[in-house]
């Protein structure tokens, strides 16, 4: 089988992006802000924003299964011109 087909991202890189998140959301509480409903808005869209990046990289992890996985539709037509030229 394919290595972009089994690979799927390396766990140091997991690593570097959950840690990347933490301290991204951390930073939200360095900002003072006088309004508590304001400052929870603006953590909450910071966290649901960075937890949908990470969700969508762990989807797209292997891209040949799970939900968002690529079909073989498109590769057929290019198979089918590489088999004509040979």
């Amino acid at each position: 089988m394919n290595e972009a087909a089994t690979a799927g991202v390396p766990t140091l890189l997991w690593i570097a992006l959950l840690m990347g998140a933490l301290v991204t959301i951390g930073f939200v509480y360095l900002f003072g802000m006088e309004s508590l409903r304001a400052h929870a808005g603006v953590v909450f869209s910071l966290t649901f924003t960075v937890g949908v990046m990470l969700l969508i990289v762990y989807e797209f992890n292997y891209p040949f299964s799970g939900a968002l996985k690529v079909g073989p539709t498109a590769f057929r037509p290019a198979l089918e011109r590489i088999q004509v030229v040979t």
